[in-house]
This record gives structure tokens, C-alpha cells and sequence, in this order.
């Protein structure tokens, strides 16, 4: 098992994630990153534009091994909230 850090970034605002996860598996890693990305679209205000965001992932040395966008359906269903 190995700790990855998912930090959300759209180029200009930066979420940092100062916790880390542990996942198994690649799938794993990909999974914690849509659901870090879920629930960032969640808790702020609907209307937000996120055609722009990723999930950067981080192993423990600060090496990153992934950049997820966020998921399309997400934010499809983001925009249509907001509508």
C-alpha cells in the first residue's frame, strides 16, 4: 500500500491535500481522485466552472504520478444544477 496525495488545481487556485490516502492499485488511485474531485464540486456554490480542473497525485516524495481531469459527468451535473 502507498500514500498519494490528490491536490486539486485549475493553474490558478490550488487545494492542497496535506492528508494523503492509501491506495493499492492504479484503479484505486484513479477512484480517490474522482471522488476528491466529487466532493470538491459538492461543497462550493453550483456555478462553478470546472472544464479547467485536475487532480494532481502525488506519491510521498512529492513526485507526481497522475493528473486526473475531473470527471466529465461531474460536471456536467455541476453546470445543469446551476442552470
Amino acid at each position: 500500500m502507498a500514500v498519494h496525495f490528490f491536490h486539486c488545481t485549475d493553474g490558478f487556485d490550488f487545494v492542497l491535500d496535506r492528508v494523503g490516502q492509501n491506495t493499492r492499485s492504479r484503479q484505486d488511485l484513479h477512484v480517490a481522485a474522482c471522488l476528491v474531485a466529487n466532493r470538491m464540486m459538492r461543497a462550493l456554490p453550483p456555478g462553478a466552472d470546472w472544464s479547467n480542473w485536475v487532480v494532481s497525485v502525488q506519491n510521498r516524495k512529492g513526485r507526481m504520478v497522475d493528473v486526473i481531469p475531473f470527471p466529465v459527468e461531474a460536471r456536467a451535473g455541476a453546470q445543469r444544477e446551476a442552470a
